[in-house]
């Protein structure tokens, strides 16, 4: 019950921030300073952890592919299975774990130590001034760090591929075609849209709700934490089946029309 009263929480404090940024002016430039903030601080760990994700998911499809003398097809799964499902979640979980827990305690700190309050006093909206940079920060930060983290994933997979499978790069990159397509990157660019949009409501959330001083930041990084790797993971059982059946409604619709 409590991970349910918490998700309705988030939802209805979610709508106030979307709320305040279409009802008010001059946040354009908060929010550009904090997803060139954001994106910096992330974007290393990103790389590093794209291209050994990379890395060690071409040897493994490999093991089995060298199997049943399928080489051939190593890059397209490999790219397939980064772009449907490893990317995005990557993703996530790094921003959750990096600046999903100092929003956390950024806005923990400044609750417990009454900054929000004094914010408040001097007639400046705290969910305008702090809350609509950070949150909508996060959200398109996710989708730029999506796609590098991508692009480096693939790069790491095509060297490892080269230097221990024996598959070129031209082998490699031929294969790609037969399992990806633009439908598959915009699943990811949407699942990447809602688990972004999940760290940033959660670690928002808990932080502009912090109370208890120092004990009370650390619980509240400690549920963001919990509660964002959760809500990510039924949110990527709930979007990939419907995703996969919107997938299959337009394939068969494309297949019926060109039929006649």
């Amino acid at each position: 019950m409590t991970l349910l009263h918490e998700l309705g929480a988030i939802w209805l404090f979610s709508l106030q921030v979307f709320r305040t940024f279409l009802t008010t002016k001059g946040n354009f430039q908060p929010i550009l300073a904090q997803i060139a903030s954001i994106s910096l601080r992330t974007l290393p760990t990103v790389i590093f952890s794209g291209i050994f994700v990379g890395g060690i998911l071409v040897l493994q499809l490999n093991l089995i592919l060298s199997k049943y003398d399928a080489q051939s097809l190593l890059g397209g799964l490999n790219t397939s299975t980064i772009i449907r499902q490893v990317g995005p979640l990557i993703i996530s979980f790094l921003l959750a774990g990096k600046i999903g827990a100092f929003t956390a305690a950024e806005l923990g700190t400044m609750r417990v130590t009454e900054q929000i309050d004094a914010i408040e006093c001097l007639g400046t909206h705290p969910i305008q001034y702090l809350i609509v940079p950070r949150f909508l920060g996060i959200m398109v930060s996710s989708l730029f760090l999506l796609l590098i983290g991508l692009t480096f994933s693939i790069v790491g997979a095509m060297g490892i591929a080269k230097q221990s499978c024996g598959i070129n790069f031209l082998q490699f990159m031929g294969s790609i075609p037969k399992f990806t397509d633009f439908w598959t990157l915009t699943q990811a660019i949407i699942q990447s849209l809602i688990y972004g949009t999940i760290v940033a409501a959660v670690s928002c959330h808990q932080g502009f709700t912090a109370k208890g001083g120092a004990r009370g930041v650390g619980q509240a990084v400690t549920r963001a934490a919990v509660y964002t790797n959760f809500y990510i993971v039924l949110a990527n059982w709930i979007t990939n089946h419907f995703l996969n059946f919107f997938e299959q409604i337009v394939k068969s619709g494309y297949l019926y029309e060109s039929s006649f």
